[in-house]
């Protein structure tokens, strides 16, 4: 559902891991550090810079 809102909002986090998602003492879920997050406006519909962690992507991605 967070993930919904954020698109829904048009802002892509670009980093989601498991170290990048907490349970609050609420016991609800918290998405944390978005400090790679982008906001698409009207004129860009897609992100396409290279970001993220190398640990997590693709090795086709780590190697372009």
């Amino acid at each position: 559902m967070a993930i919904g809102y954020l698109h829904s909002k048009e802002i892509i986090h670009r980093d989601l891991k498991l170290e990048n998602i907490m349970i609050g003492a609420d016991g609800y879920i918290k998405i944390i550090d978005y400090g790679l997050a982008k906001r698409l406006d009207e004129t860009e519909e897609e992100a396409v810079t290279y970001c993220g962690t190398p640990e997590y992507l693709a090795p086709e991605m780590v190697d372009r």
